[in-house]
C-alpha cells in the first residue's frame, strides 16, 4: 500500500482526502500548519495507527524533508482562492517541496523521488483557450492574483524536471457528496463543475495512475459521465463578487479581509 503526504490536511479539498483515505490501510503523513484545528475536525487523528503528524508552517523544510521522504506518493492542495494581491502561497509551497525533495534529484537508496500532485486550475489548462471569451476572461481577472500565483508556482516545479508531476485542473468547485470520476487530459470533456470530494477522489486516482500514467500532464475531472451536477449561483455571486471588487481597487481585499467569503 502506497505512502501519502497529503499537504494541507485541514482545507477544503484536503479535509476529503482525509475522509477518503483515513479509512483504509495506505500510511497517511499529514502536514498542517494547526494541530488544533486538525484535531477539531477529526478529534480522533492523533491516535490513529496510519497517520504521521507533521505540525508547522511549510517553509520550514527541516520538519518538511521527512514527511516527503517517507512517502510514495504527495498530494499538494495548498492555495488559497481569494485574490489577494501579491499572494505567493503557492509559489511558497511549490519552492518548498523542490528543496525538501532535493536528495531524490538521484534514487535515494534505490527509492525513486515521490510523485506529486499539485491542485491547480482548469484555468491554467493549456488547452483552456475559453478565457478569451469574455465571461471566462471575467472571471480569470476576478481571481487573477490566485491565477498568477499558481502559474509561477507550477513554471517552478516544471522546471524541476526530476520530480514526477501531475496537475490537477479541476472546475469550479462546490460542496457537496461524490460523484463517479473519470480522469481526462481533454478538458473539453471535463465537468465545469465538481465537488470538493470528487477532487478528492480524482488526486488520489492520479497519484496512483488509475487510467494510465498522468505525469507531466494537467488532468482534468469528468463526474457522472459527463451529467451536469448542480451548483448554487447565489454562493457563487456571494463569493465572485468581493473578488471582483478587489481586483478593481486593491485596497477593499485589505479592508474586507476579515469578512471575505471562503
Amino acid at each position: 500500500m502506497p505512502t501519502y503526504a497529503i499537504l494541507g490536511a485541514t482545507g477544503q479539498t484536503g479535509r476529503e482526502i482525509l475522509k477518503a483515505l483515513l479509512p483504509t490501510d495506505n500510511h497517511l503523513n499529514l502536514y498542517a500548519r494547526s494541530r488544533e484545528r486538525l484535531e477539531d475536525q477529526f478529534p480522533s487523528i492523533s491516535s490513529a495507527p496510519n497517520v504521521t503528524l507533521f505540525i508547522g508552517d511549510l517553509s520550514d523544510t527541516s520538519l518538511l524533508s521527512p514527511c516527503l521522504a517517507g512517502a510514495d506518493i504527495i498530494l499538494s492542495t495548498v492555495a488559497q482562492n481569494q485574490n489577494e494581491p501579491g499572494c505567493s502561497i503557492a509559489q511558497r509551497t511549490a519552492m518548498s517541496i523542490v528543496q525538501a525533495l532535493g536528495p531524490y534529484r538521484s534514487p535515494v537508496d534505490g527509492k525513486p523521488c515521490p510523485t506529486l500532485v499539485f491542485l491547480a486550475s482548469a484555468s491554467l489548462h493549456p488547452a483552456n483557450t475559453a478565457i478569451t471569451k469574455l465571461p471566462a476572461s471575467l472571471l480569470y481577472w476576478t481571481l487573477h492574483h490566485v491565477y498568477d500565483d499558481l502559474k509561477a508556482a507550477i513554471k517552478l516545479l516544471e522546471a524541476n524536471p526530476w520530480i514526477p508531476l501531475v496537475i490537477a485542473s479541476p472546475g469550479a468547485l462546490i460542496h457537496g457528496s461524490v460523484h463517479d470520476v473519470e480522469l481526462t487530459e481533454d478538458l473539453y470533456h471535463a465537468s465545469d463543475l465538481l465537488s470538493y470530494a470528487d477532487l478528492a477522489k480524482g488526486m488520489i486516482a492520479m497519484g496512483a495512475s488509475e487510467g494510465g500514467d498522468w505525469r507531466g500532464k494537467h488532468v482534468a475531472m469528468r463526474v457522472n459521465h459527463g451529467e451536469q451536477i448542480k451548483g448554487n449561483p447565489a454562493a457563487l455571486l456571494r463569493y465572485l463578487l468581493p473578488n471582483l471588487l478587489g481586483s478593481l481597487c486593491p485596497p477593499l481585499w485589505r479592508l474586507g479581509r476579515n469578512w471575505w467569503p471562503k
